[in-house]
């Protein structure tokens, strides 16, 4: 096994090693327009072989495909996202270890996602998130979950079993009441409510 590179270089930025490393093959980007994906929503984005290893992943040349996606904080690039293909069931796992979630991390803590009414929208795949034009985030460490979204007033998932999950790692071992969405058949919004006590 052969690593590429670990770290970036000192005087390159995030943004410009994802550049780096390439573009999705073009079997890639037809899978994903091919299952609904805007191009709009396509970039940026980039292709590679990687080698997962738990929450991280290092770049392989002898590993497996994996789109790779920016994690951001206030639209600055703060950790790379590794998805490995296809993205809707494959691993997921961030560069240096830092992201706790795909997307905008600033989404979780503005007031303006929950202003109104509305709500952070948490998608359980890449895929979904690409579909729904990036709006929201892919939790990449279930085991930040806690500390990121225990205070968050609102939650959207896309079906009552992630709702669940994600209620269940939002409450973690900590005494905390978290509601967590998803739409009904109707297109209504359904509530679950998770108390854990210690």
């Amino acid at each position: 096994m052969q690593q590429l590179r670990s770290l970036p270089p000192e005087n390159k930025s995030l943004a410009a090693v994802h550049r780096s490393w390439g573009f999705p093959t073009d079997d890639e980007l037809l899978w994903l327009l091919d299952h609904g994906v805007s191009d709009k929503a396509l970039w940026p984005i980039a292709g590679t072989t990687v080698r997962f290893d738990g929450d991280t992943f290092d770049l392989d040349d002898k590993g497996e495909r994996a789109l790779i996606l920016r994690a951001t904080d206030r639209g600055e690039v703060v950790d790379l996202v590794a998805a490995a293909m296809p993205i809707q069931t494959g691993a997921l796992a961030s560069w240096r270890g830092q992201a706790f979630c795909l997307g905008d991390l600033d989404d979780v803590f503005n007031p303006a996602t929950y202003f109104a009414g509305d709500a952070l929208r948490i998608h359980p795949t890449p895929l979904d998130w690409l579909l729904a034009d990036r709006d929201g985030i892919v939790i990449v460490r279930p085991d930040l979950a806690h500390a990121y979204l225990a205070n968050c007033p609102r939650l959207v998932c896309s079906n009552a079993a992630y709702a669940r999950q994600v209620a269940r790692w939002a409450a973690g071992q900590h005494e905390v009441e978290l509601s967590a969405y998803y739409p009904t058949d109707r297109g209504r919004l359904r509530r679950y409510a998770c108390r854990r006590a210690r």
